[in-house]
Formats: C-alpha cells, sequence, structure tokens
C-alpha cells in the first residue's frame, strides 16, 4: 500500500515568506505556533478507510483554506490522484454521493470518464466532506479494483469518516488563521515607531520590537525572551544603560522596579547621550504588561530651550532678574540651613550712556554681551549671573565669604578693564564699579543683602568707579 500527500500553498506562504512548495508542517514550524500539523492525521484517515471498508485504494480531497486543497491517498499513483480529482470530485459535487458497483457498465458520459481515466477501478463509493455549516470542503472516495455492491453500512462508514476529516480541516483552517494573525500582530509591532514590550504574569519578556532593542542599545543584547523584568534592570544598569543610576545603583533598581509592578501615570527616562524616553506601562487583563517606549528627546530639548529663553536675558545669556532672584533666594534659603556662607556681588559698567552715545546702540549690546561672556568664564559652574537691568548685574557666590570675595571681584574688574573691545573698527574701553556684600545672619533676606551690596556699589562709583568696595554692617 502506497501513501502519499499532495499539497497546494496559499496565501499563507507569502506572508511567512515561505515558497509554494514548502509544507504546511514548514509553516508551523516557521510560526512556532505550537498546533499539529492535519496532513499526517488526514494521511492516516486514508489508511483507516482502507481496513474499514475493504478496499485498496482511498482518495480524500478537502479545502483547508481559499485556494489551498490537502489530498491524501492510499494505494494510487499520482496519474490517478489526478484522475480522481478532475473526474470524481465534480460529479460528487454534483449529485451529492456517488455509488457505483460496477463503473465499466456505466452508461452516463462522466462515469464512462472516469472508467477510462480509472482504468484498475470497477467500483466506487464517494461522498462529500462537509463542514459544520453544511458547506461541501472536498470528497473522500473509495476505490475497488472488482465489481462490489456498498452496502448501507459502507455508507454510513464513509461518512463518518469524511466528518473527521471535515473536522480535521477545520482545525487545520483554524491553525492556520492562528498562524497568520500571529504572524501579522509581530509585523504591526516591528512596524511601530516606538518601542513596544511585553512581559508576562510571571513579568517574563514575552517580546519586544527591534525599536525597543534600538532604544536600549547599550542593552539590547539582553532583551530576549525569557527573561526577568528585574534581572533586566539590574544587568542594563551594570552596562551603563541608566545615567540616572550612577552613584544610586540599588535605589534606582528598586525605585523603577516598583514602577514597573505598579504601573500608572507616564514617567520619563534618561538614557546615554541625553536621550529621553517616555514610558507607558499598563497591566493586560491576564496579569501580564504591555509597555512602550516614546523618543521624547527633541521635546526634552525644546522645553529646556524654552525654559532657557524665558529665564535668560536674550542679550547677554545671564539669568534675567526674575529668574535670578527666585534662584538666589532659594540658594540663601539653603545656605541659612546649613549654616554655609553665601556673597553677593552688584556690577555696573562704568559710564555706559557715554558708550551707547558715543558708538550707538548696536555697540553698546555687543559691550555687554562681550563683558558678560568674559564674567562668566571667570565664574564656578554653581555661581549665579543675573542682568537685573540696563548695564547692571548681579552675582551669587555660594559658600564664599571676605576675602575670598574679594579675590573675585577684583578678578572680575580686571578682567573687565583689561578686555580689548571695538566695534565697527573703533577701539571701546570699558570698567567695571562692584559692591560686595555677604550673608551676615539668620535675618538676612536676598533683598537686604543686595541693598547692601547696592550701597557698595554706590560707595566705589562715588570714589572715581573702577574700583571695588565692600559693604560692612553697623554695630
Amino acid at each position: 500500500m502506497m501513501l502519499q500527500s499532495v499539497i497546494s500553498r496559499t496565501e499563507v506562504c507569502k506572508k511567512l515568506g515561505m515558497t509554494a512548495n514548502s509544507g504546511d508542517k514548514t509553516v508551523f514550524d516557521k510560526a512556532g505556533c505550537g498546533v499539529p500539523d492535519a496532513y499526517p492525521a488526514i494521511s492516516a484517515i486514508s489508511r483507516v478507510a482502507c481496513v474499514a471498508l475493504n478496499v485498496p485504494r482511498v482518495f480524500v480531497s478537502v479545502s483547508v483554506g481559499e485556494d489551498d486543497d490537502l489530498r491524501s491517498f492510499a494505494g494510487m499513483s499520482k496519474r490517478d490522484v489526478t484522475a480522481c480529482a478532475e473526474l470524481i470530485v465534480p460529479e460528487v459535487n454534483r449529485a451529492g454521493i456517488l455509488q457505483i458497483g460496477d463503473i465499466k457498465n456505466a452508461k452516463r458520459v462522466s462515469l464512462q470518464k472516469i472508467a477510462a481515466g480509472l482504468k484498475a477501478v470497477r467500483a466506487v463509493l464517494a461522498v462529500p466532506v462537509v463542514n459544520e455549516h453544511g458547506d461541501t470542503l472536498g470528497v473522500i472516495a473509495a476505490l475497488d479494483t472488482k465489481r462490489r455492491r456498498f452496502t448501507v453500512s459502507d455508507r454510513t462508514t464513509l461518512k463518518d469518516i469524511a466528518t473527521n476529516v471535515s473536522g480535521m480541516a477545520g482545525l487545520h483552517r483554524a491553525a492556520v488563521r492562528h498562524q497568520v494573525a500571529e504572524v501579522e500582530l509581530k509585523d504591526a509591532m516591528e512596524a511601530l515607531p516606538d518601542g513596544f514590550v511585553l512581559y508576562d504574569k510571571n513579568d517574563r519578556l514575552v517580546h519586544c520590537n527591534r525599536r525597543y532593542r534600538e532604544i536600549y542599545k547599550e542593552s539590547g543584547d539582553l532583551r530576549v525572551p525569557g527573561i526577568k523584568f528585574g534581572d533586566l534592570i539590574r544587568q542594563g544598569v551594570y552596562a551603563g544603560q541608566y545615567p540616572d543610576a550612577v552613584g544610586k545603583k540599588e535605589e534606582w533598581i528598586a525605585q523603577r522596579i516598583h514602577e514597573h509592578q505598579f504601573p500608572g501615570k507616564p514617567i520619563e527616562q534618561q538614557l546615554p547621550g541625553d536621550r529621553w524616553l517616555r514610558i507607558q506601562e499598563r497591566r493586560t487583563n491576564t496579569g501580564g504588561l504591555v509597555g512602550f517606549r516614546i523618543d521624547i528627546t527633541e521635546l526634552k530639548r525644546q522645553e529646556r530651550e524654552l525654559s532657557r529663553l524665558a529665564w535668560t536675558d536674550s542679550l547677554t545669556g545671564a539669568l534675567n532678574r526674575h529668574r535670578f532672584l527666585e534662584l538666589a533666594e532659594a540658594e540663601l534659603a539653603h545656605s541659612q540651613r546649613h549654616f554655609r556662607n553665601v556673597s553677593l556681588l552688584m556690577l555696573d559698567l562704568d559710564n555706559f550712556k557715554m558708550i551707547n552715545d558715543c558708538h550707538g546702540h548696536a555697540a553698546g549690546d555687543h559691550v555687554l554681551n562681550a563683558t558678560c561672556k568674559s564674567w562668566q568664564n571667570q565664574l564656578r559652574g554653581r555661581d549665579l549671573i543675573g542682568r537685573l537691568g540696563g548695564e547692571e548685574f548681579c552675582v551669587l557666590l555660594p559658600e564664599t565669604k571676605g576675602s575670598d570675595v574679594l579675590v573675585v571681584a577684583e578678578r572680575l574688574r580686571q578682567i573687565t578693564e583689561q578686555q580689548k573691545l571695538s566695534y565697527d573698527g573703533r577701539a571701546i574701553n570699558v570698567s567695571v564699579s562692584i559692591g560686595t556684600a555677604d550673608y551676615e545672619n539668620i535675618a538676612d533676606t536676598i533683598t537686604s543683602v543686595i541693598k547692601r551690596a547696592d550701597q557698595s556699589l554706590y560707595k566705589a562709583k562715588s570714589l572715581g568707579r573702577n574700583r571695588v568696595e565692600t559693604s560692612t554692617i553697623e554695630a
């Protein structure tokens, strides 16, 4: 007895990158969906039918999808299979059932064609394979090489076998639909512009798309199915994936795991290279977790630029008056709480009106910008410099007092005087008068310290300008 399967291909194969010659088991193996291959089971049905009906040949043809027919046969050559498909299938589709005891004596033309096409066959019993909706999916035929009267029991047996074939075809069709849906879902996830990730109820990674791995490029190779979120985060921290974790690794890991396990509002996460993400995570109905990673780097840069424009003087880049007073007040309060020194400088460019009058306002703007930049280059990163208005500036010096303040002030004065500024080919000489004041006691406010520094500035101007004066508190 010979058993062989002839398989045609469907659009499913194209979706999976298969060829028209690929067996369906390959389709399932490629997708990994775990649904058993229907073909071996239906092929086994051919052998069962041979035994059950005591015939040497059985032919099965059943549709398992649009333009996709499964053919299984026992005891037949490929030529006979082709003849069955071309002759018996149309006859059963027309008549509903085909039962012939001796086909050689048949009078009907269509039956004579069957006899001519299947020379060794004398008796045929064929029934349709019907699904639960009554739609015909195919045909199963029992073929005998000698004359034979098929009984009611034979017809019932073949119909029962046809029912089993229909069920197997339905399972196969559902499996392919499942496979196609899975492939399409993965394709859709890969097409997302944002990072996508799915964790199961045990917090193990199920799937993440290519964009997700690209975003976490420093630890992308760690993001494989099965790894737990906690292990992934910990390895990512020690791989340098998260700049915010530097210096507080375990604390950062604990906080991130908590945010992940109890997802709520979106959170922002910094990555190397000043990249930023918005993380949105939600629980699934089965207890898993689905998450998106949205790149907001450009948005963060725009926010910083807007903040810079809102907080800084557009001409010099120094803090504007409002922002300087706000930050200075906070720094003073911090110094008071921690019993630390803080001092203030008031700077006013000498005879600035004369510069504007002689050289023009554009030249005056050039002087303000260049001079402020020279001061910024001399100050520490935590020092604050603000333009309070016109040619008047203020510098706050945290953890600085007494003679150290005078050293800083004198350096700024000398830098200003030594500048070689010009505009439209004309040299411009610039000098500055500076007044200083220290934070003295708990009753001090930023207003009172600025007032004392302003008094020192007035004194410097009244004594001839281009000098530094410091305030003294009366006993």
